[in-house]
């Protein structure tokens, strides 16, 4: 719900229908925290589902191509600044990869600190070949619309995993009545889906309207 309402925000400014700076001050919190929540959950999910690795890898490889269909159509329409590693290629690469931490809280924790602290390294560095975004390797004039590099973004996924193996054994009762909340349970189960349509339903009625 925070990541509808942050884009919907987002396509106002960059429509110009209003002039928002959402990259300072209280909403870049808010955005942080809202990424924070999202890609946090991927790694609670992972640590609730019980596919093995191959069919994480499957899964990881479904949502990567969907990735891939973001950066075809915002290559379409935006082609200065189209969507080259955004959060759904992230998603699809980081699944796998934190299963392999399944069950290991302590070497999840570790690998999330170095991962964040090697990720803030590298944003710090500027280089010639433009192939290494993937990574956090930037070229000078990069630019996209939707950047979640694995490092240092891997970090939250694997602190995910951690608190949702800890909530599964544990069974904290504070956040089931959210569970009978039908139209939240909705939004949970087709989380996807949501994420891949709501662009352009936003910007759809926003072009109609304004």
């Amino acid at each position: 719900m925070a990541m509808l309402f942050f884009h919907f925000l987002f396509d106002l400014d960059f429509l110009g229908v209003v002039s928002l700076d959402l990259f300072e001050g209280a909403w870049l919190v808010f955005a942080r925290i809202t990424q924070f929540l999202f890609l946090g959950l991927v790694g609670a999910s992972v640590a609730f589902s019980s596919r093995g690795f191959q069919g994480q890898l499957k899964r990881g490889a479904i949502i990567f191509s969907l990735g891939m269909l973001v950066t075809l159509v915002t290559w379409i329409f935006s082609p200065e600044n189209f969507v080259k590693f955004g959060v759904l290629h992230f998603i699809g690469v980081a699944v796998p990869l934190v299963l392999l931490f399944k069950g290991k809280p302590l070497l999840a924790l570790i690998a999330a600190f170095f991962a964040f602290l090697w990720g803030e390294w590298l944003l710090t560095l500027s280089v010639s070949t433009p192939w290494l975004f993937a990574f956090g390797l930037k070229a000078p004039g990069f630019n996209s619309l939707d950047y979640f590099p694995i490092f240092p973004w891997l970090a939250v996924p694997l602190v995910g995993l951690v608190i949702g193996e800890w909530y599964k054994k544990n069974q904290p009762q504070v956040l089931r009545p959210l569970g009978q909340i039908s139209p939240l349970t909705w939004l949970g189960k087709h989380s996807l889906w949501i994420y891949l349509m709501h662009q352009p339903i936003f910007i759809g009625a926003l072009l109609l309207i304004f």
